[in-house]
């Protein structure tokens, strides 16, 4: 079992429990931020991977002591860090009463609070695109969700964020986008 230590070591990377035979990358970051990666394999096993060549899927701020049913391994001897700037853009709440839903740019801190505002108010029908990429900022540490979601993006390809349909009601989830990776696609 992982320390709480080493759950909350900047730019550790950890071996990510699906299911039974179905393992993933995580990577944390900055303050508290976590990236999730597209390569999945049978084994908890991640000898010669370079996670700066493989997509990130998403990113979550994460309670990571909460996470230890997820993150299984340690992999910071047998895995390249990846080292590409952590992901600034988030969905989060604005406006002096939080009363919109918009697009903000993190500063160095990556903290959701007072950042600079690209977009005050998201709108399904001008903003979709944006909606479908970033992620919301809310706190995120419940295992079985990002489990469900790792996994449904491994069977169908579907990148989502349940989440998100508490802050837009209407909207539907992406196509799929991407195709998963598994270690054997990645080392070849």
């Amino acid at each position: 079992m992982l320390t709480k230590k080493q759950l909350n070591q900047v730019n550790s990377v950890f071996g990510v429990y699906i299911k039974d035979g179905l393992y993933s990358l995580a990577q944390s970051r900055k303050n508290h931020w976590m990236e999730f990666f597209n390569i999945f394999n049978d084994k908890d096993e991640w000898d010669g991977v370079d996670l700066n060549k493989v997509s990130i899927l998403f990113t979550y701020c994460v309670a990571s002591d909460r996470l230890r049913k997820l993150l299984v391994s340690l992999q910071d001897e047998y895995v390249k860090k990846n080292i590409r700037p952590q992901q600034s853009k988030i969905i989060t709440y604005t406006g002096p009463l939080a009363e919109k839903i918009g697009l903000v740019e993190m500063d160095e801190r990556y903290d959701a609070v007072d950042n600079k505002v690209l977009i005050a108010q998201l709108t399904l029908k001008d903003h979709l695109d944006i909606i479908h990429t970033y992620e919301y900022a809310g706190m995120h540490g419940n295992v079985e969700r990002i489990q469900n979601r790792l996994l449904k993006f491994y069977e169908t390809g579907v990148n989502w964020d349940e989440s998100k349909k508490f802050l837009f009601p209407d909207v539907t989830p992406p196509a799929s986008t991407q195709k998963p990776l598994t270690k054997e696609d990645y080392l070849h």
